[in-house]
This record gives C-alpha cells, sequence and structure tokens, in this order.
C-alpha cells in the first residue's frame, strides 16, 4: 500500500523534514510526495537517495508527484535504529555529533536581503528541532542574541533544543 504526502504550499525546510518524517513512520513502505516547486522536488529527491531509497518524479498539471519506492527487503539491517548501539546518542536519544557547537553571530542567514536572510534563519533554527543530528551548544552574539529576546519568533525552538540537551548560550 503506497502512502500519499501532500507538500504542496509548504516552504523549504518542510517537504524534506515531512518526508523524513514518512519513511521513519512507515519504514520500507511505498510512498508518494506531491510538491508544487522545482526546489521541493529536488531536495525531497536528493534526501530520499541519500537514505538509500529510490524515486522518481513526474510533473503533472504543475505539480510534481515523487514516488519513493518500497525499500528493499534483503537490504542489511546493520546500522538500523536499535539494532546497534549508537556512541553519538545523547541520552534523551538525539545524536550530538560529538558536541559540535554552533556560533551564531547574526539574526539573518547570507548577504542580500535582510527579509530573506531572517526567514533563512528562522528556517534553519526549526530545522535543527526537527533534526536527529544536534548540536552540543548553541552560541548566540552580536545581532544574533535577537534570536533569544521575547519577540523571537524562534524563541520557542530554542527552548525545544534547550530541552532536548543542547546548551544555548547568549553572549
Amino acid at each position: 500500500m503506497e502512502k500519499e504526502l501532500d507538500c504542496r504550499g509548504l516552504n523549504c525546510p518542510e517537504p524534506v523534514l515531512n518526508t523524513k518524517k514518512a519513511l521513519s513512520e512507515s519504514p520500507g513502505a511505498e510512498l508518494q510526495v506531491i510538491v508544487d516547486n522545482q526546489t521541493a522536488r529536488e531536495n525531497v529527491l536528493r534526501f530520499v537517495q541519500s537514505q538509500g531509497r529510490q524515486a522518481d518524479a513526474i510533473e503533472k498539471e504543475g505539480l510534481y508527484i515523487i514516488k519513493v519506492s518500497a525499500e528493499d527487503e534483503d537490504k542489511s539491517e546493520v546500522g538500523k535504529e536499535g539494532l546497534v548501539p549508537d556512541p553519538l546518542r545523547s541520552a534523551k536519544g538525539a545524536k550530538t555529533l560529538d558536541n559540535p557547537v554552533l556560533f551564531i553571530s547574526t539574526n539573518e542567514l547570507g548577504k542580500g536581503s535582510s527579509e530573506l536572510g531572517y526567514m533563512l534563519m528562522r528556517n534553519f533554527i526549526y530545522t535543527l528541532t526537527q533534526s536527529d543530528n544536534l548540536p552540543g551548544a548553541i552560541v548566540l552574539m552580536n545581532s544574533g542574541v535577537k534570536l533569544s529576546t521575547a519577540e523571537s519568533p524562534v524563541l520557542e525552538e530554542l527552548n525545544l533544543l534547550e530541552e532536548s540537551g543542547v546548551q544555548v548560550l547568549v553572549c
């Protein structure tokens, strides 16, 4: 049975995050992902392939339909979660990658449009909350401190990261 995931109208990185969630909820099952822009199509295809799965995309009436094939049952079980202990997992289960530190010195990503840079930073922080690979700490300096204020749209995400064991340091 094929599961359908409708990601129309979602901004990056949500189509990839939703695809990741759907694949983890139904490991090995076929999946059909619907997106409405070429960037989302490319990102979902790249993610699916990085997970060792096969996928094809077709365009139909301005939409991209990505069909993710069922996972081969013959694949080795080594490395699948729960079968081999992972030394990089924290006590709460999230990977910490040997505790790298993220240094954020601005509330925007990139140069150019401030509005776009601000939106990219918000999406980056949100994506961290959805990741299995968490940093050991996030250091906010200079205008990056604005991300930790009461008016910040990512304050809730920073709190979630702290609850997951990430130290958030404000300087």
